[in-house]
C-alpha cells in the first residue's frame, strides 16, 4: 500500500510491535524521528488504563473478526499536557503481508461548556469526508466535520455542527440502508451502507457512508467516527454495466467482460454456446482458456499492448472450445475507463465467423474448379469430338480419342460426385452436434478389404480404438477422401499407406494420420491450404484437400500436411475427442 494514500498521522505494525510511523504521528508524539519509533511497542505510546484495550482492538483486527475498530485513548507525549485521540485500526497490505494501519485523529479538551473540540489540522486534508458524533448529546449531533465533507455536501460548517447526519436524506433515500445503520448504532458496531444523499443545492449523490464506533478504556462508545465517499460514478457504471449486460444476455454475439489484469467477469449466453464454457466455469479465469495455438506470443502481446494502451483491437483469430473444437471469430475488444482515465474493465465481442470463411474457401475453389478443370474438359471433349465428326481418323487415332472424352467424363463425374460431398458437409439436416463412438480398427480392416492391391497397414495406440467424435459421417468421409487420394495419386506398386491413431498429449485431442509412398502434394495445393484461401499463385489442381480441410473444420479440428520419408505425404487430422480439456 502506497503511503500517499494513506491519512496524515498514522502507524504499521505487526501485533502491537511498530514496523512504519509517518512524520505527522512523529510530531504528534515528540519523536525525533521514525527510527525512534521502529520496532517499539504500540502500548508504549498511550497510558497504562489502554493497553489491555489497544491490545485486543489489534487482536480482533489481526484475527479478522471484524473489518475495522476504533478507541478513545490517550497519548504518551513529551508534554505535561494530556493528549487525547481517536486510533483507529484496520488490516492491510503493506511490503506484500498482512499488516495492522492504525489511523491517529487527536482531541483536544474542551471550552467552558465542556464541549470536547476536535484538532482538525490531520483531517482536514483528507480526500473524503469524515465526521465525528457524539452518542452523549440528543440525537447524536455532529461535532466535528472536515473540509472533505463540506465540499462534498456544499455544506458550510456553521450550518452541519450539532446536526444529525440524516439531514442529507431525501425524497428516493431508501429505508432500508437507513435501517441498517440505525441497527448498527444500537448494536454499537461498525457498519458500511450506500445511499442516496442529497447537497445543499438539492442534487442528488450516492454516499458510501461507513460508520465506527470509538470506544473508552471501560468499553463504553464516546463517539462515532464517519467516512463519507461519493460513489456517484460508481453507481452510475454500475447501472450502465447492468443495462449492458440485460441486452448482452439477448445478443447473438459472444460477450466477456474482463476486470484489468484480464480476469473474466461476466459472459453472455452466446458465450456459453460457442465456446462450451458455462458462466460459471468462466468466471475467475484469463481468456487464454479459448487459445487455440494457432497464434504466437506476438500476436497477443501486441493485442495486450494495444487494449492497455486504451486504444480498441480488432483481428480475426482461431479459438478453441472446452472441448478442443477449434473455430474463426472476428474479436472486438475495447477498453473501459473511469472519469480519471484509469481502465476498469474490458469488453470484448465475438462474431463467429467459421461458417463465412468456409463459404469464402468453397466458393473460391468452385470458381476455378468451374472455370478452370470444367473448361479445359469441355475444351477437350468439343476438340475430339470434331475430330470424330469429320470422320477423317483412322481406327487407332479414332480409339484415342473416344478414350480421351471418356477420360474427361470421368474427370467430370469425378467433379460432380465431389460437389455432392461439398453439399453434404453444408446440408443443413446433418446433425454436427451428436456425438458417436468409432472402432478405428474395424475401419482399417474395411480399407483393406475395399483396397485389396494396396498395402494398409496401421498403428493404434490402446486407448484409442475405440474413440467418441462428432459427426461420425462426416468423421468417416474425411477419413475416406485422406485414404482414397493417398491410393489413387499413387506411382507405386503397391501403393503403401499407413493410419497412425494416437492422443495428443495433454489434452482431450487425438491424431490421425494417413501416410503414403506416392510422389507428394504439390507445394502450390499445400501454401493454398496452409493460407486458407487460393490466389492465382497458390492454387491447386483438384478439390480433394480443400474437401479434406472443409471436413476437418466442420468437426472442429485442424488439417495439417507434412512431408513422408523418404517420399511421400502425411495428411494428419487433429479432432476433439469430446472431452474437456480442462483449461
Amino acid at each position: 500500500m502506497s503511503t500517499e494514500t494513506m491519512p496524515d498521522s498514522f502507524l504499521i505494525h505487526s501485533g502491537i510491535k511498530i514496523v512504519y510511523a509517518n512524520s505527522t504521528f512523529c510530531t504528534l508524539v515528540g519523536a525525533d524521528s521514525q527510527e525512534q519509533l521502529i520496532g517499539t511497542s504500540l502500548t508504549g505510546l498511550v497510558e497504562p488504563d489502554y493497553h489491555s484495550p489497544l491490545r485486543e482492538q489489534v487482536a480482533r483486527i489481526e484475527n479478522e473478526d471484524v473489518p475495522v475498530l476504533g478507541l478513545a485513548v490517550e497519548l504518551q507525549t513529551n508534554t505535561d499536557q494530556p493528549q487525547h485521540a481517536i486510533v483507529v485500526s484496520l488490516l492491510i497490505e503493506w511490503d506484500g503481508t498482512k499488516q495492522v494501519q492504525t489511523s491517529v485523529f487527536p482531541i483536544a479538551d474542551s471550552d467552558s461548556e465542556g464541549r470536547r473540540q476536535l484538532d482538525y489540522q490531520a483531517m482536514d486534508e483528507a480526500p473524503i469526508g469524515i465526521t465525528i458524533a457524539d452518542p452523549a448529546k440528543l440525537d447524536d449531533p455532529l461535532i466535528y466535520v472536515n473540509d472533505g465533507f463540506c465540499e462534498l455536501t456544499g455544506y458550510p460548517r456553521d450550518e452541519i455542527l450539532g446536526q444529525n447526519c440524516r439531514f442529507l436524506q431525501g425524497e428516493n433515500t431508501r429505508e432500508e440502508p437507513v435501517a441498517k445503520m440505525r441497527a448498527a448504532i444500537e448494536a454499537e458496531e461498525p457498519v458500511t451502507v450506500e445511499l442516496r444523499n442529497y447537497r445543499k443545492d438539492g442534487s442528488m449523490f450516492w454516499n458510501r457512508v461507513t460508520l465506527i464506533p470509538i470506544q473508552s478504556e471501560s468499553g463504553t462508545v464516546t463517539h462515532y467516527l464517519g467516512y463519507q465517499q461519493d460513489i456517484t460514478a460508481e453507481k452510475r457504471y454500475e447501472k450502465d454495466l447492468s443495462l449492458f449486460k440485460g441486452l448482452a444476455e439477448e445478443a447473438e454475439r459472444a460477450i466477456l467482460i474482463t476486470d484489468p489484469e484480464g480476469t473474466i467477469e461476466y459472459v453472455n449466453p452466446a458465450f456459453e454456446h460457442l465456446t462450451g464454457y458455462t458462466a460459471a466455469e468462466a468466471r475467475g479465469r484469463n481468456p487464454r482458456i479459448l487459445k487455440s495455438g494457432q497464434q504466437d506470443e506476438l500476436f497477443y502481446r501486441e493485442l495486450w499492448e494495444t487494449i492497455t494502451a486504451e486504444e480498441v483491437w480488432e483481428a480475426e483469430l482461431t479459438n478453441r472450445t472446452k472441448h478442443g473444437e477449434i473455430f474463426e471469430v472476428k474479436q472486438k475488444i475495447v477498453p473501459i475507463t473511469d472519469s480519471d482515465g484509469d481502465i476498469t474493465h474490458f469488453v470484448a465481442i465475438e462474431q463467429d465467423i467459421t461458417e463465412k470463411v468456409l463459404t469464402t474457401q468453397t466458393l473460391d475453389v468452385m470458381n476455378r474448379v468451374l472455370r478452370h478443370n470444367l473448361r479445359n474438359s469441355l475444351n477437350v471433349i468439343d476438340g475430339h469430338a470434331e475430330l470424330l465428326e469429320a470422320g477423317e481418323l483412322d481406327p487407332e487415332a479414332r480409339q484415342a480419342s473416344v478414350a480421351a472424352i471418356r477420360e474427361q467424363t470421368a474427370s467430370m463425374q469425378k467433379i460432380a460426385e465431389k460437389t455432392a460431398e461439398i453439399r453434404a458437409i453444408w446440408d443443413p439436416t446433418e446433425d454436427n452436434q451428436s456425438w458417436g463412438r468409432l472402432n478405428i480398427a474395424s475401419l482399417v480392416e474395411t480399407y483393406q478389404r475395399q483396397y485389396p492391391d494396396a498395402d494398409i497397414t496401421s498403428t493404434i495406440e490402446d486407448e484409442m480404438v475405440d474413440i467418441q467424435v462428432r459427426n461420425r459421417k462426416l468423421f468417416m468421409k474425411a477419413i475416406d477422401e485422406a485414404v482414397e487420394n493417398a491410393i489413387s495419386h499413387n506411382d507405386q506398386t503397391p501403393p503403401e499407406v499407413t493410419i497412425t491413431v494416437q492422443r495428443k498429449p495433454d489434452s482431450d485431442q487425438f491424431r490421425i494420420t494417413v501416410a503414403d509412398n506416392g510422389p507428394g502434394i504439390p507445394e502450390l495445393e499445400r501454401q493454398a491450404i496452409e493460407l486458407g484461401k487460393e490466389t492465382p499463385l497458390n492454387h491447386g489442381l483438384s478439390i480433394d484437400l480443400w474437401i479434406m480441410e472443409w471436413l476437418t473444420t466442420t468437426l472442429g479440428g485442424e488439417l495439417i500436411i507434412t512431408d513422408n520419408e523418404p517420399r511421400g505425404s502425411v495428411i494428419m487430422f487433429q479432432l476433439p475427442t469430446g472431452g474437456s480439456n480442462g483449461e
